[in-house]
């Protein structure tokens, strides 16, 4: 509890306890007034650094309010408080500031209290499904049944249809070409270099004698 008592233009500290920062609502402040106060209206203004707040007061002889929380969010700065009276909206008896004392740091939640933020990497990770799934238009990222996401491949929007056909394979993200190494049976898949050499000999050397 925090006493101040105005004599005229004087604000004596008759009472007060530590402060501490991050403190909310919970110091109270009573205000007596000498009779060159009466008949005013009455505003309290606290102030730490360049944070200030002002509150009205009630108009009985003794007026009380609570500490405005925002003065009390940087340690370490002096607390001040000082009131003014005005009569309609002319200020005629403002106070001198009252010394309430150093802001002190009040404990606060320490930092692996908290759950950090993820990683960007980790948030990613986080959003992994259990499967790719590709329908030859479409790569889609599925968890169960659930799409978590797709990318058009090919097709869709305009874009070119890539169909496999024979002798063509696809591995993951990779394209390859069936080939054989003899010339047995109706086959039409495409013969390597050394298949040709085995089946008919020196392709160069054959030509070379024609």
């Amino acid at each position: 509890m925090f006493q101040l008592s105005a004599e005229k233009t004087r604000l004596a500290l008759l009472e007060r306890e530590p402060v501490t920062s991050g403190s909310v609502n919970v110091y109270e402040f009573r205000f007596s007034f000498s009779e060159e106060w009466d008949g005013l209206t009455k505003t309290a203004v606290f102030r730490a650094g360049d944070k200030s707040v002002s509150l009205l007061l009630d108009g009985t002889g003794e007026a009380g309010c609570t500490l405005p929380w925002e003065v009390l969010m940087v340690p370490g700065l002096r607390l001040e408080a000082g009131v003014y009276g005005t009569r309609g909206e002319e200020v005629v008896l403002p106070t001198v500031w009252a010394d309430l004392g150093y802001i002190r740091t009040g404990a606060a939640p320490g930092e692996e209290s908290r759950p950090p933020t993820p990683e960007l990497w980790e948030q990613e990770l986080a959003r992994k499904g259990d499967r790719l799934e590709y329908d030859g238009v479409d790569l889609k990222l599925k968890s169960g049944d659930r799409i978590l996401s797709s990318v058009e491949i090919a097709g869709g929007g305009g874009g070119p249809v890539y169909r496999f056909g024979h002798g063509l394979k696809q591995d993951g993200t990779h394209i390859s070409v069936d080939s054989v190494s003899d010339f047995k049976g109706d086959n039409t898949l495409p013969m390597t270099a050394a298949g040709v050499q085995t089946s008919v000999g020196n392709i160069e050397a054959l030509l070379e004698t024609i």
